[in-house]
């Protein structure tokens, strides 16, 4: 097989959702392929060397919709590739070999707050993606619920569309070493218990409703601090204006934008509990590490998320601070309950492992080659 990837996600380094797990399946297929090869086509080099197996082609983006449709297919012919493997939802029309575009979510056709800031765009976004959607032979997706909102929104045969979860790095695991923990945090001048929540601040995310539900239970754990993960950008000066208004200022710290370098895992396995109040989610990654790294977790009972944290952790209703402020109470003072659902999130998150997703990954991508995937 010649497999031809758009790395575009990754030649700027690995931060994004789409970025990460395309990064873990390269280092899979570069130690485990049969004989094939990879050709990475990008607009800028990729700064990862993945062995002899997997070439990186290089062609300027000055104008991206003819590096879409003129500059890419041309050189997916060039390059004699068998399968094109599209990590988002567009995808080169007029590709010469069979073609399989990622969609892990439509969020922003969908989440209300989005959809209205598209606008008219939005018809752009319906039109255009339902001709991306045809032309793919196979479409991937990483949950039952985004497979469900594509067949809902563009009219796709379901046996077009193939699920496979995303997958979490190897490196979510708990820490043992307590001096390297107790260390780290104090990078982060955390000095003691701590909710964690780890991710971005955009309006879905939720966080918001998060801080409001620690600030019911803070007058009851004096001790306890709210650690918030995540670039500050979006809804921060809203979250900081709640934070200053109800005297909570030294119980929530801001660690900023965390990045696999950063060691996240450590940031994951000091927490008492981590919260995810997300009110949309294609998948969901951040609760699944938290699980990985032995940690007790809230999260919101909408979209795909119950999918992803099944019954190793509590599910509320994230528009309910009342609920979410009580859960997080229950995991903090039930040590029963919290060893309990820390042992199923370890158990549990065994099926999102690097080596058994991408496993998948390549028999699913071999299958479409051979017409069955």
């Amino acid at each position: 097989m010649r497999f031809g990837v758009d790395a575009r996600e990754i030649q700027n380094g690995v931060y994004t959702g789409i970025g990460h797990p395309l990064h873990n399946f390269l280092k899979f297929f570069a130690q485990n392929n049969k004989g094939d090869t990879c050709v990475l086509f990008s607009a800028v080099p990729v700064p990862y060397h993945y062995g002899p197996a997997v070439t990186n082609v290089v062609m300027a983006e000055n104008l991206t919709l003819y590096w879409d449709q003129v500059i890419l297919p041309r050189c997916i012919k060039g390059e004699k590739v068998d399968l094109f493997y599209s990590p988002y939802y567009k995808v080169p029309l007029a590709a010469s070999c069979k073609v399989v575009s990622a969609i892990f979510d439509i969020m922003y056709l969908k989440f209300d707050v989005y959809r209205k800031e598209l606008g008219l765009k939005e018809i752009y976004f319906r039109t255009v993606g339902k001709s991306y959607v045809r032309r793919a032979d196979k479409i991937l997706t990483c949950s039952e619920y985004s497979k469900k909102e594509i067949i809902d929104y563009y009219g796709v045969d379901p046996r077009k569309i193939s699920v496979i979860p995303l997958s979490v790095s190897e490196s979510y695991r708990p820490c043992e070493n307590l001096d390297e923990l107790n260390s780290y945090k104090r990078t982060f001048h955390i000095d003691s218990p701590y909710v964690l929540y780890m991710g971005n601040f955009k309006p879905h995310k939720n966080v918001l409703g998060l801080v409001r539900a620690f600030a019911l239970i803070a007058g009851d754990f004096p001790e306890l601090k709210l650690v918030l993960a995540g670039p500050l950008e979006h809804t921060y000066p809203q979250i900081v204006a709640f934070v200053e208004t109800h005297n909570l200022t030294n119980r929530v710290i801001f660690t900023g934008k965390i990045t696999p370098k950063d060691k996240p895992q450590l940031l994951y396995s000091g927490a008492s509990v981590f919260a995810f109040p997300s009110l949309y989610e294609g998948f969901g990654l951040p609760p699944a590490e938290a699980m990985a790294c032995g940690v007790a977790v809230v999260a919101s009972n909408t979209t795909s998320i119950p999918e992803v944290v099944k019954t190793a952790g509590i599910l509320v209703d994230p528009q309910n601070t009342d609920e979410m402020a009580l859960s997080l109470r229950r995991l903090l003072t039930d040590d029963h309950l919290r060893n309990q659902l820390m042992a199923k999130g370890l158990q549990s998150v065994r099926d999102y492992s690097e080596s058994v997703i991408n496993q998948k990954l390549y028999q699913f991508f071999e299958g479409v080659l051979k017409g069955h995937g």
